[in-house]
């Protein structure tokens, strides 16, 4: 777990103690690679299907494994980056996701892909989790809202420039080409870290084994739920006991931290209105942005016929916005308050979700990622300025751990929805075929009617959100009450 006064290791165990800009450098590139491996990963599932003649669930994990870990990790190896050094989980983890790009990229068997991107996901979950412990153990005061912000902005790009790196790779080479890429960049930054990260950790304490675990276990029984509703149905025996177990897990996830006196989570921090916010936006936007980035591939190639090279370009469409209009952003932030602009952000989210829903026309997709890249100029730096500057790394913790949560149950969650409104129009097997990217042919209008279902509710979803955001920034501060002697630790 990290806290802001987390002080470093002693001198003689520094093995590098370079400026603190070229840290920020190093770790905002892993975080950009991180999102590029989703994305390309799901521009590549249909092919990989494909390519080993795999069924729509197996095809599905090829992108859903490494959310899943990438999600479920992040509480377990956060705090294991304070106790056993953020450098060394840091390391450990760029390590595994560079070695794990590379199995995926050579594997015999979809089999061996799938496990190979459970185990990057989890590797990116270590890297994210040290990454920013590393960043705000090495800056501090403004400094430390500014690297963050650039910290947020860098994933933001990443899910933007996925599409377009990853459809290029594809079409260059194939699936394992764009595998092979990344994890080439990865092994890189493991070699080029060292040299400018200096090893640091938090204060002393025990891991939270046993609730790092159990939240592990609850979400990935969740997500393995949705994903398996995709192929099975959300009344199947096994999609049921997935949902039981996940919630359940859950529960007993609340009961555990409550009698910790070092919780994994400050969960205090969301009884303050404006944290709570800022946790919506992400979560809201998961739903529409995010997931579609997964969702749209399969649909582009089997009703548009798409190919690689032409999915990329065309969810560029959806993504360049995403990369232009932070800069935009960046300027309305002097003349705008935060609030308007992240109530604004799902606003125009929530109109490109109507447009696509009643003709699914460019202008559609770039305003979908117009609003998603209002959100990447304020959001970051929102979520550590709304506390007090000693909870801002435990805010910053909390919040990347609320909005990676959100993205994995988005992407799973609408993927599922889409399947099952397939499976009620044309039956399970036509439904398998048309979610692996097979022609559409006669079926194209039961496709796009069951997509047009999911972007009403992203609609509605996103002005339900805009609403809710806007009276929760509109609420007064609340009375300071004393600081404790000790803050529970949370993972950053």
């Amino acid at each position: 777990m990290t806290t802001t006064d987390a002080s470093p290791v002693p001198t003689a165990a520094v093995t590098s103690a370079r400026g603190p800009w070229p840290v920020a450098l190093v770790v905002c590139l892993a975080a950009s690679l991180l999102p590029i491996s989703l994305t390309g990963g799901s521009l590549a599932a249909p092919r990989v299907g494909s390519h080993f003649d795999a069924g729509v669930a197996a095809t599905q994990w090829v992108a859903n494994a490494y959310m899943l870990t990438f999600a479920g990790f992040m509480a377990i190896t956060g705090s294991l980056a304070d106790r056993a050094g953020r450098r060394k989980v840091f390391l450990a983890g760029l390590t595994a996701f560079a070695v794990a790009g590379f199995v995926a990229a050579a594997g015999p068997a979809i089999l061996v892909v799938d496990l190979a991107r459970a185990v990057a996901g989890a590797g990116a979950a270590s890297v994210v989790t040290s990454g920013s412990a590393i960043l705000a153990d090495r800056f501090t005061g403004e400094a430390k809202n500014r690297v963050f912000a650039l910290f947020g902005t860098s994933f933001g790009l990443g899910l933007a420039l996925g599409p377009v790196i990853g459809g290029a790779l594809i079409s260059l080479g194939g699936w394992r080409l764009l595998f092979g890429v990344i994890a080439g960049v990865a092994t890189v930054l493991v070699v080029v870290s060292p040299l400018v990260i200096r090893e640091s950790r938090g204060p002393g304490g025990t891991i939270d084994w046993a609730g790092g675990l159990t939240f592990t276990a609850a979400l990935s029984a969740l997500i393995f739920a949705l994903v398996e509703a995709q192929q099975r149905g959300f009344g199947h025996p096994v999609v049921l006991a997935g949902a039981v177990a996940g919630v359940g897990l859950m529960v007993a996830f609340g009961a555990i931290e409550r009698r910790r006196p070092e919780p994994l989570f400050d969960v205090s921090l969301l009884a303050l209105p404006k944290f709570l916010a800022v946790c919506v936006v992400p979560t809201v936007l998961a739903f529409g942005f995010v997931a579609l980035l997964v969702v749209l591939p399969p649909y582009l190639e089997s009703v548009e016929g798409a190919d690689s090279g032409e999915l990329g370009l065309l969810l560029a469409v959806m993504t360049v916005p995403a990369l232009i209009v932070p800069a935009f952003a960046g300027l309305l932030a002097r003349r705008l308050a935060p609030r308007t602009i992240l109530v604004l952000s799902l606003l125009v989210q929530g109109a490109g979700a109507a447009w696509l829903a009643t003709d699914f026309h460019p202008v559609g997709l770039a305003l979908v990622g117009a609003g998603f890249g209002l959100s990447l100029a304020v959001l970051d730096g929102t979520a550590v300025s709304v506390v007090e500057p000693s909870r801002s790394g435990m805010a910053a913790g909390l919040f990347n751990t609320v909005r990676l949560t959100g993205e994995a149950v988005g992407i799973a969650a609408v993927g599922a929805a889409v399947s099952a409104l397939l499976h009620d129009r044309i039956g399970a097997d036509a439904a398998a075929d048309l979610l692996t990217g097979e022609t559409a042919g006669g079926l194209s209008g039961d496709y796009t009617s069951a997509l047009s279902v999911v972007l009403w509710t992203v609609t509605v979803l996103s002005l339900a959100g805009a609403a809710v955001v806007w009276r929760l920034l509109s609420q007064p501060e609340p009375e300071p009450e004393p600081a404790p002697a000790t803050e529970p630790a949370v993972l950053t």
